[in-house]
């Protein structure tokens, strides 16, 4: 078990794992946030923007640096049910879903925070007021998102170029298109087909959210994937941890349709261009 290669975002390590997955340490909030969204029907429109998950399991830091490879793949065959994810642990939980970049030769990936709000309910008056200033200090609340980290491969100098989440934060409105501008384009041209294959799936994205009025993605993410050396790419919804499903309508706006818009403008717009 190793540290997956193309983490871009994210504060716990996601590990690699056999059979084409990865681990990624979870909280009880999160883990009851994907088990809501699996075991309710009224979500089936919202599972494919989710990556496909496969269980849990709970293990310490020990546990991880002695367990074999063959006795990991005893242990992934009984994954717990993500529905018995309400119990708590003292170990870590490990949340076991499907990598992404499996099969792509040369990986791209950019993580962009979704919403003009980087606080939670729950957060306490300082902590509120601090990352209020925080957001409205970003790109956060002017355009409704923020680059946490991007990487992609370029074509001309044979290596992968980064950004980093200093650098999200440092860029004003009039720069919010940067990020994109930059992922999309591999150093011989702009992958246009992938910024049209992005632009579909948010709008595809937009119509499924104006189905529901009580979520909140507060300091969730969309992670946009792409292969530098083919067509396939991927987009979906990450990072659940202050995440809710039964929030009164027209309160505690997250904002995150506004992104959605904002982004969709600059995929548009980056694709009319190179007409």
């Amino acid at each position: 078990m190793s540290k997956a290669k193309h983490q871009v975002g994210g504060r716990g390590n996601i590990l690699e794992l056999p059979s084409s997955k990865l681990a990624k340490p979870i909280s009880y909030e999160e883990g009851n946030f994907y088990a809501t969204i699996k075991h309710n029907e009224k979500y089936t429109p919202l599972r494919p923007f989710l990556p496909r998950t496969y269980g849990f399991f709970d293990a310490s830091d020990y546990d991880l640096k002695r367990i074999r490879t063959k006795e990991l793949k005893v242990m992934l065959e009984k994954l717990s049910n993500l529905a018995l994810v309400e119990q708590k642990t003292n170990n870590t939980r490990y949340f076991v879903m499907e990598n992404l970049t499996q099969g792509m030769r040369k990986p791209c990936l950019m993580d962009i925070k979704m919403g003009r709000r980087c606080h939670d309910l729950i957060d306490g008056y300082e902590k509120k007021i601090k990352k209020i200033k925080k957001c409205k200090a970003s790109t956060s609340w002017p355009c409704g998102f923020r680059l946490i980290g991007l990487k992609k491969f370029n074509h001309k100098t044979g290596v992968y170029e980064r950004r980093d989440p200093e650098w999200g934060v440092s860029l004003t409105e009039e720069q919010s298109e940067e990020p994109l501008r930059i992922f999309l384009n591999n150093g011989l041209k702009n992958r246009v087909d992938i910024a049209q294959f992005f632009l579909d799936k948010l709008q595809k994205l937009r119509s499924v959210l104006r189905q529901y009025t009580g979520l909140r993605f507060y300091t969730s993410s969309l992670l946009f994937i792409y292969d530098a050396f083919s067509n396939r790419a991927n987009l979906k919804l990450i990072d659940f941890t202050h995440s809710h499903v039964d929030i009164p309508q027209g309160q505690d706006d997250d904002g995150y349709l506004f992104g959605v818009e904002n982004l969709i403008q600059i995929l548009q717009k980056i694709i009319n261009e190179n007409k």
